[in-house]
């Protein structure tokens, strides 16, 4: 199935220069990229991507800090089209605490992070990317960044020479 999720390059991301070894990773894999920019996020914004529900599973203080990490920005924020899009985007990123990542998944490689460390320290954990964890959330998400007609209509040479 043919599905669309909402991926984050969070400022950690940004900041080490990562943005192109991220975005290709996902293209080599034949994923597209139908909508994609460089935010400055604003506290709404965060606040409206990291729901209240954030609140109740993990305190109010993992949102707040949360929102602080990605406030300073900048993010890039880009919609990812593909087979099962969701599933396999959240299998490239790896979980979400990095040093349980496994190698060869974005964080696994790139972070190494771990929550014991970011709670003794009173910040969020870097993790460097942020991906829709089901349809719901996706939905949800790509409306907080983006707008329909921001959301490129495109075929792919892999989808137009189809063996």
């Amino acid at each position: 199935m043919i599905e669309r999720t909402l991926v984050l390059l969070k400022p950690d991301a940004v900041k080490r220069g990562l943005m192109g070894e991220i975005i290709t990773r996902f293209e080599k894999v034949g994923m597209k990229i139908v909508a994609m920019r460089l935010v400055a996020v604003t506290e709404e914004q965060a606040k409206k991507h990291y729901t209240e529900d954030i609140s109740i599973r993990r305190g109010e203080h993992v949102r707040q800090y949360l929102v602080d990490f990605v406030v300073p920005g900048p993010v890039v924020a880009m919609i990812i089209e593909g087979v099962d899009a969701i599933e396999n985007v959240r299998m490239m990123v790896g979980a979400t605490e990095p040093k349980s990542a496994v190698p060869g998944t974005i964080r696994g490689d790139y972070s190494h992070v771990s929550y014991s460390h970011a709670d003794a320290e009173k910040k969020v954990v870097a993790n460097l990317i942020h991906a829709s964890s089901d349809k719901a959330d996706a939905e949800r998400e790509i409306g907080v960044w983006f707008e329909p007609q921001e959301i490129a209509e495109y075929k792919t040479v892999h989808e137009i020479h189809t063996l």
